[in-house]
């Protein structure tokens, strides 16, 4: 049976909506389209400028967790998707966008190496580069709405990060920018395919 309600709005989005490309460790979805606006609460300025309510085809290959990006070259982690049904047909999908303000490098201790001070120091095994996760400033403090997932209450770095790249305690997240960062805590059971991980200033 075809999913002819799905397959208009899906014109739709291409008519005038945003292309963009799934990632995982590679893309597994190129040439798709969505349509998306600013979250409601654009007064708070974090909420206007990193969280986008979005609508994504029927057909769409993303899941949460996924990372999107945009034609622009912004990247976004797909948090949930919840289908809008016809006869009991998805014909299209909402969902919540975080802005991936990030990119870098997760590593694992992996024992202790002899520098050249002769002094032993850890070491670390690569396990992810290309790591996109929307990090949070420490002490900012930001209200969601009601509808995406009440009230948050920051008190240190919290990092978004899809739960596919298996950050653990103790791992070293490394951006681009070139700061180290401890995972002290890793929360789990936020959203389905993204943990938060609590990171505090790694000087190891």
């Amino acid at each position: 049976m075809t999913n002819e309600i799905g397959n208009d709005i899906k014109a739709a989005y291409i008519e005038v909506g945003t292309s963009y490309d799934v990632l995982r460790d590679s893309v597994v979805g190129s040439g798709e389209y969505l349509l998306y606006e600013l979250n409601a609460q654009v007064t708070k300025p974090f909420i206007r400028e990193y969280f986008l309510d979005a609508s994504l085809p029927y057909d769409t290959s993303g899941e949460a967790g996924d990372v999107l990006r945009f034609r622009d070259g912004s990247c976004f982690l797909l948090m949930n998707k919840t289908p809008f049904e016809v006869e009991n047909i998805a014909v299209e999908y909402s969902a919540v966008l975080y802005k991936a303000n990030v990119s870098g490098e997760l590593l694992r201790p992996s024992g202790e190496v002899w520098n050249s001070q002769y002094q032993k120091v850890p070491a670390y095994e690569q396990i992810k580069t290309n790591c996109y996760a929307l990090l949070t400033e420490s002490l900012f403090r930001y209200e969601l709405s009601e509808q995406d997932f009440g009230n948050l209450l920051v008190l240190k770095d919290e990092l978004y990060i899809p739960k596919r790249y298996g950050i653990q305690i103790n791992d070293r997240y490394s951006p681009v920018s070139g700061e180290y960062y401890k995972v002290s805590t890793v929360k789990t059971r936020g959203f389905p395919g993204v943990d938060i991980a609590i990171l505090e200033e790694d000087t190891r």
